[in-house]
Formats: structure tokens, C-alpha cells, sequence
């Protein structure tokens, strides 16, 4: 897919770096397919709004410990970045977990059925907490 920013200072740190992003970048991905337009809110600044951009999109994310990926209706005022809906990234937990909530509108691009779904799940079954003990 794409190269990930993998910080962490240990294999296991790693390991749920690469799920975190993998289902995030999966989910922006999704969005864009379907023709919103996206943003990033790293909670402290809105850093990119009203994009199509995959590339400058996964360059804004992932720079704080959580993210607002802010979704906006295709022909949308650019001037407003005030976005329709959202989905929230919390990252450092189990990394399956990563999308902590989302509003309703955008369960049928990345709720039950969908590629996001599916992933989060594969993801959380292969999910072995002993690996955060190494």
C-alpha cells in the first residue's frame, strides 16, 4: 500500500504502529474511494481540509496521539472547514482498536460489510496481547 511511519522504539510498539495506520490509511482510503473530500484535525489544528489527496492526507495524520479525520461532502465551500461528519483515531492501544468512534452517516463506507470492517476484524483475531510483553 504505502510506506508507514513506524516510530516505535520495540518490535511489539511496531507491530501496532503497522495496524493503526494500516486501518486508518484503509479507512481514509475508503472515504476517498466513495467521493468525500477529507481532512485532518490533529487535536490542537485543522492541518489539511477538503482534500483528495492520499499522500498529503497520510502525511498529516499520525503526528499526535489521536486524530479527527474530518469527511466533507464532494462540492462543499472550501472556505468552511467545518466538516459534515468524522471519524476518530485513538492511537496506543491494541491497534485493532484504533477507530475509536465515527458518526452514523459513514457506517455504510466503513461499518458492517465493509473492506474496514473486515480488516478490524481479521486484526483483532490475530490480536496476541503477549506481544506487548516483549
Amino acid at each position: 500500500m504505502t510506506k508507514l511511519k513506524l516510530t516505535g522504539d520495540s518490535a511489539a510498539v511496531k507491530a501496532r504502529q503497522r495496524v493503526e495506520q494500516t486501518i486508518a490509511l484503509t479507512t481514509v482510503k475508503a472515504l476517498l474511494d466513495a467521493g468525500f473530500l477529507l481532512g485532518v484535525d490533529d487535536g490542537e489544528e485543522t492541518t489539511i481540509h477538503h482534500s483528495r489527496n492520499f499522500d498529503k492526507l497520510k502525511d498529516a495524520l499520525f503526528t499526535t496521539d489521536e486524530d479527527w479525520l474530518l469527511v466533507y461532502l464532494k462540492g462543499d465551500d472550501k472556505r468552511d472547514i467545518r466538516p459534515q461528519y468524522w471519524v476518530r483515531f485513538v492511537y496506543g492501544n491494541d491497534g485493532w482498536d484504533v477507530i475509536s468512534d465515527y458518526t452514523t452517516y459513514l457506517e455504510p463506507y466503513i461499518g458492517k460489510g465493509t473492506v474496514v470492517e473486515k480488516l478490524v476484524g481479521k486484526l483483532e483475531n490475530d490480536y496476541d496481547p503477549s506481544l506487548l510483553m516483549q
